[in-house]
């Protein structure tokens, strides 16, 4: 049964992506990073699913336009953020990172939803500091990218560079958070394993959510990503209610 689980919501996760081009680590995160798999094994399963289906958005031309003035200052504070993640990861006790997770997960869904981000958001040392803070997350957590994508739109990027730019970022971070926990010793050896079986399923998903993609109206796309925000929102705020009051 817990394998079906893993499967149902990586499948839901991939196609969420799919569709709306974000959103596979926050759903997976609800619906793995529980009772299901311990953060230590979960984080890097998502990480590394993510870091895949990051590949296959470059490849696509039309989402694959990158803002490289933009790109520079997030990846590398993001790099740097990363890199402190894992060091923060190995230091977490099971409880308390389940619960954090819920927590950003219900946080960056509710910035995900903001369309026009304030400008004062666009400065340099505001997107250094947004940089360090997503890394930061992504690494111990695999969640927390909405923030990044909220600096882009405050500071003018083109909504057709946000997905190629956010992609080489979340990849970038993606690969040093890996690297990080590998030399850090924190990667579970089941994880090749647990990868071989669900990746297939994880981008069967994502090829179901993107056919779907192109075959909706803008205002159909605006409403289901809408509402998968706010769904993901909520059921992070009782995931992380409910793991605060088990700590």
């Amino acid at each position: 049964m817990e394998a079906l689980a893993i499967a149902i919501v990586t499948i839901g996760a991939g196609g969420f992506r799919g569709v709306t081009g974000f959103g596979y680590a926050m759903v997976a995160s609800l619906g793995i990073s529980g009772a299901m798999m311990l953060p230590a094994v979960s984080v890097p399963f998502i990480l590394f699913n993510d870091l895949l289906l990051t590949g296959f958005t470059l490849l696509n031309r039309k989402h694959g336009a990158i803002d490289w003035v933009a790109g520079r200052i997030l990846l590398l504070s993001g790099l740097c953020g990363a890199i402190c993640g894992g060091l923060l990861a190995a230091r977490l006790d099971g409880d308390i990172a389940r619960m954090m997770v819920a927590i950003i997960v219900a946080l960056t869904a509710c910035v995900a939803m903001i369309r026009n981000p304030p400008s004062w958001l666009a400065g340099r040392s505001i997107g250094m500091l947004i940089g360090f803070t997503v890394g930061l997350l992504l690494s111990a957590f695999a969640v927390g990218g909405p923030l990044a994508a909220a600096w882009l739109l405050a500071g003018g990027t083109q909504r057709l560079y946000v997905r190629g730019t956010l992609a080489v970022f979340f990849g970038v971070v993606d690969l040093a958070s890996l690297v990080s926990r590998f030399f850090l010793g924190t990667i579970d050896l089941q994880l090749m394993q647990l990868l071989a079986f669900y990746f297939p399923l994880t981008l069967a998903g994502f090829g179901v959510g993107f056919f779907l993609s192109r075959r909706m109206s803008p205002e159909l796309w605006h409403r289901v990503s809408s509402g998968g925000l706010v769904l993901i929102a909520t059921i992070g705020l009782v995931q992380a209610i409910g793991a605060f009051l088990a700590v």
